[in-house]
Order: structure tokens, then sequence, then C-alpha cells
């Protein structure tokens, strides 16, 4: 098996990225796209690209031809042709990136249809990190000629923060200043972090005109985008890169914050084929399976049935979910689930309940079809399930909880998912979206009334230690690296060649040590935030935990039988059993890392995830001696084959000494994470 299945769960490997740079400049080109576009190290855009979204908002990948290169001291240039394709319809488009020293870069586009082209939007996107952007003031100036003095809305906004935009002036940091004119349509902003993505977007065609439109033949266009970056610093040199393939952990003190309970997605229809690994999930030890029921989607008695027999070979509780067909009245629906779920044998600890229209996505102010209240669907769950919390939010992703927002103090807990591949499935992109994490957590906070005010929204998404006091409960998930429905299409799309694609339920990383990592990643920044609950994955399937046969193939895997247990399985298991212990502060100073640790008996817990494709070498500081057992492509197979036997493989690791200038410094114990490993580390407290 080739170590990149083990990685990502493909064979396919990510096309390598060149690093373009003119002096202080410097950008990477990534398949047609320039990404960490940097003046002096400092990232002042997260991207600029020229993308194609097809009507079901899929984005097909470029075709790139003629590519052509042009580096020197004080400049580059990029020129290329991409060919679009979206079934039989075609576009071409002549792109061209130039950047100089003068801290100016440009992008041009002519854009000519093969065919008539149906398309939602076709047209650069420029991309701007959260540092730096989300909460600070702008100078924009619109289409009209008109200038305004604006603030970036530091709480997600649930619909486009600017309109209309000629040109928009933003400052990463202090003296430095960064204008981006566009030409040849109509731009505006959208707060990307409603997806998780972590960025703000300004793209051409407002999303107000309607959609899909035709490109057609016989009308070629252009676009063009021009950046102006001024340093009104002294010269100086540039910002020095760190190197973090050394990085450091550090244990503080145990706060008042407790682990997130741990939970397990299940899917009604997939309850029967879950029951055979009972064993397994029950050694995972969830602290519940969260079970949706979707009367829209053919779920019935059976299946419930089905849950109530895993439910008991497990010995696990259920939390369940609820999805309304009704457009006015829930209380038919509610009671007839209340009464089958007893019939089966089921006592759910927790119930949420949505209308299932909001599963789809609606723009604000966009009129959406009838659908029962928050109050009505409370009141009626209250009396068919007295005695047991009431939950409310989205059934989908915190976009359509964003704007569609549950009423305050309706619910006895909150709750919606994420997905992060809704614009970019790329292995970067993916690993970025936790940056949005702590935005879309305060946000979630202040729009059900329970958010603290400290000093301010902007220094609450910087973090704080403070225990969220007297906020309704906040559940998130089931979370995965593809995604369960699309919000924005007829249903996931389609990839039966597991290729790395955005809102396709099946995506590959799921069953690799990415998904490992992100997931480690995931809780780490939610359990900073006082998140409750986090549900992940599922028994099996794409999301499963659990390994078996699928209509699509899968590399490795198909030839080894059912039952094998994904590397998520044991970050599942792991996290799992650090659920409502005692969150340690942790600390590292690189990036690459995610670490989330916990207070257990006499133990300090540890898991320390490589979010990178490199490997790392971390020291975790003023520990003596540890117990490690590593997650990586070299146990993978153990792992996956022998999972009890892996769970109980660990080795001793000493403290680390250097000697430097004559004298002996004690550095800690020292590990070594290959690509996406993910370490569990145990030693006793001082």
């Amino acid at each position: 098996m080739s170590r990149a299945v083990f990685l990502t769960g493909t064979s396919v490997i990510e096309a390598s990225k060149q690093t373009l740079s003119a002096t202080s400049l410097s950008a990477e080109f990534d398949h047609g796209a320039l990404r960490w576009i940097r003046w002096r190290g400092v990232e002042v855009l997260r991207a600029l690209t020229f993308l194609v979204r097809t009507p079901g908002w899929g984005t097909p990948e470029p075709q790139i031809n003629g590519l052509d290169i042009q580096q020197s001291d004080d400049a580059f240039e990029v020129n290329y042709q991409a060919h679009y394709v979206n079934g039989g319809e075609q576009i071409t488009v002549n792109i061209r990136f130039a950047g100089r020293s003068d801290g100016t870069l440009s992008a041009s586009a002519r854009i000519a249809a093969d065919t008539p082209f149906a398309t939602n939007r076709t047209g650069f996107v420029v991309l701007y990190p959260l540092a730096g952007f989300a909460g600070t003031a702008v100078h924009v100036e619109d289409a009209d000629g008109e200038s305004a003095e604006l603030t970036i809305p530091a709480a997600i906004s649930p619909g486009q923060p600017i309109f209309n935009i000629r040109a928009i002036t933003h400052r990463p940091v202090e003296n430095l200043s960064v204008t981006t004119q566009f030409d040849g349509d109509i731009f505006e902003a959208e707060d990307h972090r409603n997806w998780s993505d972590a960025s703000f977007k300004i793209y051409s065609r407002p999303i107000g005109l309607p959609y899909p439109y035709r490109l057609l033949p016989s009308q070629p266009t252009n676009q063009s985008v021009i950046i102006h970056i001024s340093d009104d610093i002294a010269p100086r040199a540039d910002e020095p890169v760190i190197n973090t393939a050394e990085a450091r952990v550090a244990v503080g003190a145990v706060t008042k914050q407790l682990i997130p309970a741990i939970g397990l997605g299940l899917s009604a229809d997939e309850s029967v084929a879950a029951i055979p690994y009972a064993p397994q999930l029950a050694n995972l030890g969830p602290v519940h399976f969260l079970l949706r029921y979707d009367p829209a989607a053919q779920h019935n008695l059976e299946h419930l049935a089905a849950a109530s027999q895993l439910a008991a070979e497990t010995h696990l509780p259920v939390a369940f979910e609820l999805l309304l067909t009704a457009s006015h009245d829930p209380k038919p629906e509610i009671l007839q689930a209340a009464q089958w779920l007893k019939k089966v044998g089921i006592s759910p600890v927790s119930v949420a309940i949505f209308p299932k229209v909001d599963e789809r996505s609606f723009q604000p102010g966009e009129t959406r079809p009838p659908s029962p209240s928050d109050v009505d669907i409370y009141s009626a769950a209250k009396k068919a399930f007295p005695n047991i919390p009431i939950g409310g939010g989205s059934p989908a992703f915190f976009t359509e909880f964003n704007r569609k927002r549950p009423s305050a103090g309706a619910f006895d807990f909150i709750t919606h998912a994420t997905t992060p591949t809704v614009h970019a499935a790329d292995d970067a992109s993916v690993i970025e979206t936790l940056q949005s994490l702590p935005h879309i957590i305060r946000s979630a906070r202040q729009i059900t009334g329970f958010e603290k005010q400290i000093t301010g929204f902007e220094k609450q998404i910087a973090g704080s230690d403070k225990q969220i006091g007297g906020a309704v409960p906040y559940r998130i998930g089931p979370i995965g690296i593809g995604a369960r429905l699309n919000p924005y299409g007829s249903g996931p799309l389609a990839n039966p060649d597991s290729a790395r694609v955005g809102l396709a339920a099946n995506d590959p990383r799921q069953r690799g040590l990415f998904a490992a990592a992100w997931h480690v990643g995931y809780a780490a920044e939610v359990a900073k935030l006082g998140v409750d609950t986090l549900v992940l994955g599922a028994p099996t399937g794409p999301f499963g935990v659990i390994s078996t046969r699928q209509s699509y193939a899968r590399e490795w895997w198909d030839e080894q039988g059912e039952g094998q247990v994904y590397p998520l399985f044991h970050v599942a298991a792991d996290l799992a059993a650090g659920s409502g212990k005692p969150r340690l502060e942790t600390t590292s100073n690189s990036e690459k890392l995610a670490v989330i640790g916990w207070q257990e008996s006499s133990e300090n817990i540890l898991l320390v995830a490589n979010l990178s494709g490199d490997s790392v070498s971390v020291t975790l500081a003023e520990v003596g001696t540890a117990q490690v057992r590593i997650l990586d492509v070299a146990h993978s197979e153990l792992a996956a084959l022998s999972p009890e036997l892996f769970r109980q493989k660990s080795a001793v690791r000493q403290k680390s000494a250097v000697r430097q200038q004559s004298e002996v410094q004690e550095i800690g114990v020292e590990v070594s994470l290959d690509a996406y490993a993910v370490a569990r580390i145990s030693y006793q407290r001082n």
C-alpha cells in the first residue's frame, strides 16, 4: 500500500506548489491560483484565483495548458490557459498574474465560452485572511465613485457585508496598507467564515442577480484585479520565516473548562449496518449516539428498531434528532416519533427538532417556505418528551444557523454542524478551516444572547480563559471532512473516484490519517471555547470509524474485508475517554500542531496532532517520563487490522538533555511526528 493512501485515503498526491517572489513580495502558485500572498513575510491576501461555479455550485477543476512562469529578482509573471468543462459545456480563460518588487500585483482574464455555458458565477476571487481583516476598519470605493470607511464585522455576517465594490483598502498590520482594485464586473464581499472557511471573499457577479446565467461564445468578457501594497515603515529586513520543523508544546494549569462530551453520529438508515460492530463501538465509548430520524429520507420504524438494538448491544444512550415535514403544526409528527421511540425501547437522553426545510440555504431576507415556529416546536416537544433537554438550531451548517437564528431562550441547547469542503477541497484549505472555529463559536454564542461581554467581541475572538457562565449548552456536529447534506443543491455531489471534491459525502481523507489529525485540531479549538458536546463520525459508511464495503472503491481497504478500523476510530476513542474531564491549558509555538489535554486521575493526557504533510520534531517541555503512542503511517496497518493491540502499544520516553556552553540543559520529552500523525502522551502530574 502506498504511503499516500494511509495519509489521505487516496494514492493521488496533490501537485507541488511553486514559490514566486519579487524581493519583498511573495506568493505560492498552486494549480492556477496565487496563495498566501505576503509582503515582507506578512500575509496580506490568502488567495487570488479564478473560479467557475456551476448551477449546482460545483467548482470544476481547470485543465491548464501553456503554463509559462517567468521569474527574476524583482518580478514574476505567470501566463496560462484554463479550460473548464461541465457536462457538454465548455469555456476557455486566458489568465495572467504579474508581481513586482514595488508591491504591485495584477491579474487579468479573458473569458471566452466555447459553447453556451451555464454558471452561477465565473470570475476572479480574492480571499482575505482573518488576521488583520476581521473586525478592522477598511476604506471602500464603490462602482459609482463614492468612498466610505467601514468596519468589517467581527461577528460573522449572515449576508454580504459590502456590496458594489470598485476598490478596498485594508491594513493587515500597523503601517502596512493593501489596496485591491476590481474591474470587469460588479464585485461584492462575502463572510466566508459562515462555511468555516478561514477567509473573507470578494467575488464577481452579485448573488442578488438571477442565477444561473449563460456565457455565450459571441460575447467574450474581460476581468482584472490590481493590488497595491504600501509600506510606510522605514526600510527593514523582511520578517524572518520561523522554522517550525522543531516545535515545543507546553502544558499549563488546569482550566475551569471541561473537554466536550464526544458523541458518534448515526443516521437511522445506517443502524442495521452498524449492529455487527457493536463490540468495537462499545470499546470506542462515545457518550451517546446522535440518531437522526428523517421521514422525508424514508426513515422508518424498522430503522428505529435497529438503532435500539445497536444501543442495547453497545450499552450506549441515544440522543435523538427529528426532522419535521409539517408546514405549520408540529405536534402530530413529534407525538408519532415519541410513540415509535417508546415502541422500540429507545429512551432518548435529549431531543433536537428542526423543520426539514431548514436543511436548505436561503439568502438573508429571502422568502422561506412555511414551517413550525421555535415556540411551537419546543412546546410540543416538551409535552411528548418531558424531563429531557429539547434542542434547536439548524440541521445543516453554521451558515443556515446564522441565517435563520433560533429564538433566544427558546431551547434547552443549541446545535449545528459544519463541513470544511463547501468552497475549497484541497488539503491546505481543509486544515485552514480550523482557524474559523473560534469565530463561529463566538458568533453562535452572541446570536443566542448568552455570550458574555468581556471587553468587546474582537478580544473574545482572540480567546478567553473564562468559563462561559450561564450559557445555553452548545453542541456541534456531526462533523467530518465530507458533506452529509448539501443545502445549496439537490444533495451531496457524486464522487465515485474518491477525489478531493467539495460537498461530496465520500471524501477519501475521512479514511486517512488526515482526518484523524483534523479532528484533533477541531476538538482542540472547540474545547477552548466551552462547547459542551462534539459529535463526529459515524459507525460505518462515508463518515464511518469502521471499514465496510461501499458503492465506491477504496484503495487498500477493499482488500482487507470488513470490520477494520480507520485512523479516526482511535482519535474518537481517545477523545471520548476525555469527555467531561478538566481541560489543561496547552500552548505550542508551531501552527503545524494541534494540542488538546486533560487531567485523568493522577495523569495528564495529551493528544498532539501534526496538521501538516511534513515531519515535525516535538519537544514536550518540563516532562520527565511519558508513555507515548503514535498513530502514523508506520503504525497504520497495525492500527487498522489489530486495533486493540495498537491501543495497548506505547513506548516510554525519557527527558532529553543538550549541552550548551558547558552546561547540561534538560529539554523535556522529544517526539517525532510524521505527516498527519497523532501522538497520545500520558505522564504523571507533579
